[in-house]
């Protein structure tokens, strides 16, 4: 799934609906410092559903959302993909330990390596 970005219009009502305070709950004004300047945040990720509208745009501050991406959003989305892997039954390859009754070869009491049977 790639992920999608809002439009111009959405970005421009939400920092307009704004009025230059971040809407992630701090209260702090935007400004030209790179850690303060507007980014638009998905409410609900991307990942998860959430859409490009204005209702899902919130405009915060970089440091905010660089906080609440890596915080709380991939929290969440990590869980739904381990969630996805285990209904899918997907499990990641287990390499084989030397000598294990799966594998080819078998060690005899005297030291010596020979070919494992089929059959056995």
């Amino acid at each position: 799934m790639s992920r999608r970005e809002f439009s111009v219009a959405v970005k421009k009502a939400a920092y307009a609906r704004s009025g230059g305070i971040c809407e992630c709950g701090c209260g702090q004004p935007f400004s030209d410092h790179p850690k303060e300047r507007p980014q638009y945040d998905h409410e609900l990720p991307d990942f998860l559903g959430g859409t490009n509208d204005l209702e899902n745009c919130k405009a915060i501050r970089t440091s905010c959302h660089i906080v609440k991406t890596f915080g709380d959003d991939m929290t969440k989305i990590k869980k739904v993909r381990r969630g996805q892997k285990d209904r899918l039954n997907i499990t990641p390859h287990k390499p084989q330990i030397a000598g294990s009754k799966g594998g080819k070869w078998k060690r005899k009491i005297n030291g010596q390596a020979v070919l494992r049977d089929k059959g056995t």
